[in-house]
């Protein structure tokens, strides 16, 4: 599959209703003032002050608000938001932080480091295995940018909590709700 380019050529299709409802399904409170983009807004042209979200981050990437410690240290590193960061992307973190939780574990941005590291397919950021498990090191972000993020070393991590997330790997979805709620 080719590189995507259509952020700048995406637009929101949904009224202010559909938005006031999404609101209302995912527990964001309207002070938040959410708003519908205009329809030749795209993404990228989200106005200073806002957050761009994408509902497919919610349905299918097991997004919820108030979003976690984790999520937020994992957007402030990369220095990146919701709205550059393609669905699958932000589902294989949120999938890592529910597999720490799961197992006992509170999600850190160095244990993520161990397994992860940003790419860029187009426009868009995603998060792909790091070299620790494949052994080479693509490097995009922009164009004009270098991903040179150091990977913690084995003493900073929990090594028997390394040892059981490799031993059980699991595939990316999406978790029934009831699952999400009890991990909460």
């Amino acid at each position: 599959m080719g590189a995507r380019k259509d952020q700048s050529t995406s637009y929101s299709r949904l009224t202010q209703e559909e938005v006031e409802a999404f609101c209302a399904q995912w527990w964001f409170d309207l002070k938040f003032n959410p708003v519908v983009p205009g329809l030749d807004k795209s993404i990228d042209q989200c106005p200073t002050g806002s957050i761009a979200l994408y509902y497919r981050h919610f349905d299918f990437s097991n997004l919820c608000h108030p979003f976690s410690i984790f999520v937020l240290n994992v957007l402030e590193y990369y220095r990146i938001s919701f709205g550059q960061i393609h669905p699958r992307g932000l589902a294989r973190f949120l999938h890592f932080e529910s597999i720490c939780r799961a197992a006992g574990y509170d999600p850190s941005l160095l244990s993520f480091l161990r397994f992860f590291r940003l790419a860029k397919n187009g426009d868009w950021f995603t998060f792909e295995t790091s070299q620790s498990i494949i052994p080479f090191k693509m490097i995009w972000r922009h164009p004009d940018a270098v991903l040179n993020e150091l990977e913690p070393s084995d003493s900073e991590l929990d090594s028997w909590f390394i040892k059981s997330i490799r031993a059980c790997p699991s595939r990316l979805h999406p978790f029934p709700e009831p699952l999400l709620v009890l991990w909460a």
